[in-house]
């Protein structure tokens, strides 16, 4: 009987000792948070898409109706974050586990931030579309695609400088790599400028 208490007793114990810190209790607890937000996922985006559906259902122009398509992905994103902060706030561990933890909620939050400007450039071409009169829209097309393209590198650094990674030197090293193509592809280059000057002059 006295074995049975003991065993108990360490039981106990190591329940409440948990993982770096953090009781057996929290973990499994931040694990049923998480796992609520992805079972409702699905509900609150709908919800939320819904929602603005039927704000944008008054009117009738291109830019609502992309506007909504453009955030259904971060719309869906949203709850998975949001849940992953909520599970780790019941998760007491060291100091090295919290800044680990504090590292992935700002790199997800900043992945969402940077989603969301990405997919907001198209709809937002489509208030522009009257520089087609001075600009071709050909030329507006590259324009959007090369405003995406920045916003997806400047994400990407973001995150990577919240791990630490210095860019640095990558970019550095880009511009040096850059350099060597461009002396072997002068000629490309040549008629990619002179494309565009085409486009812009119409």
């Amino acid at each position: 009987m006295q074995i049975l208490l003991d065993f108990f007793d360490l039981f106990k114990e190591i329940w409440i000792i948990g993982v770096w810190g953090t009781s057996f209790g929290n973990i499994f607890l931040s694990i049923i948070i998480f796992s609520i937000f992805i079972l409702i996922r699905g509900l609150l985006s709908n919800f939320i898409i819904s929602k603005v559906k039927r704000f944008v259902s008054r009117s009738s122009n291109n830019f609502d109706n992309t506007l909504v398509n453009s955030l259904e992905g971060p719309t869906k994103f949203f709850p998975l974050v949001l849940g992953f902060f909520a599970a780790t706030q019941f998760i007491s561990a060291d100091e090295n586990i919290y800044i680990f933890l504090n590292t992935i909620n700002k790199s997800l939050v900043t992945i969402l931030i940077f989603w969301l400007i990405h997919q907001i450039i198209l709809p937002l071409s489509y208030l522009i579309r009257k520089i087609e009169d001075l600009l071709s829209k050909d030329l507006l097309n590259w324009i959007i695609s090369a405003v995406k393209i920045l916003v997806i590198i400047i994400g990407l650094s973001s995150v990577l400088e919240l791990w630490g990674i210095k860019i640095g030197p990558i970019i550095a090293g880009l511009g040096l790599f850059g350099v060597a193509v461009a002396l072997g592809a002068q000629d490309l280059f040549k008629n990619l400028i002179s494309g565009i000057l085409v486009l812009i002059e119409n």
